[in-house]
């Protein structure tokens, strides 16, 4: 991968042990020699491309409106919960301006229960319309709606993406719900050190 992008600017990839964290981390030109745990990695330098690996879950790529800093997190329902969002634009030295969410679960394949949707509801009461009821008892949740509440609130002005399912669109992207064995897809972001 690093050798195929080469020629874009990439001069290193930059990876986490990703744990559905809060845990984001500033990226700078010196590389950190052992794989931490964390779900957010941010970065103002050339060259550095920032990895995360999703099997169903939001892969984001943030950046500022010049872009001169752009950041990549990686966050499921619980990482949404918990803020992974909120960490790694803390992390930002600027305003977020532009955001892109890949390939995840959409809603109509994502169920969960009770409890999931009452987490994000004493987070904010509007995101109950994020999770739509079905006769079982059980709850449709739509991350991506959820993400992009979070983003707006941060002042992120253009949100793109957020319009393909991981688990229906077998034929382009892997799903761990789908498939039940090991595999991930990458996402990352650089800024190229040709600008």
């Amino acid at each position: 991968l690093l050798q195929h992008l080469a020629p874009y600017g990439l001069t290193r990839l930059s990876w986490l042990n990703q744990t559905h964290s809060t845990t984001a981390y500033i990226e700078e030109n010196t590389p950190c020699l052992h794989l931490r745990d964390g779900d957010g990695l941010v970065t103002q330098e050339k060259g550095i491309g920032l990895v995360m690996m999703t099997a169903d879950c939001l892969p984001i790529v943030i950046t500022n409106q010049e872009g001169t800093e752009v950041a990549c997190l990686h966050a499921g329902w619980r990482g949404l919960a918990d803020g992974i969002v909120e960490s790694t634009v803390m992390k930002m030295q600027t305003q977020p301006y532009y955001a892109w969410i890949g390939a995840a679960i959409s809603q109509e394949n994502f169920e969960v229960g009770a409890e999931v949707k009452a987490r994000f509801e004493a987070l904010r009461a509007d995101f109950a319309q994020q999770f739509e009821v079905k006769d079982n008892g059980k709850y449709l949740a739509d991350l991506y709606g959820i993400a992009i509440k979070k983003l707006q609130a941060l002042g992120v002005q253009q949100i793109t993406g957020a319009d393909r399912c991981s688990y229906a669109e077998s034929e382009h992207f892997y799903s761990y719900r789908r498939s039940a064995q090991t595999g991930r897809m990458a996402t990352f972001v650089f800024i190229s050190t040709n600008c």
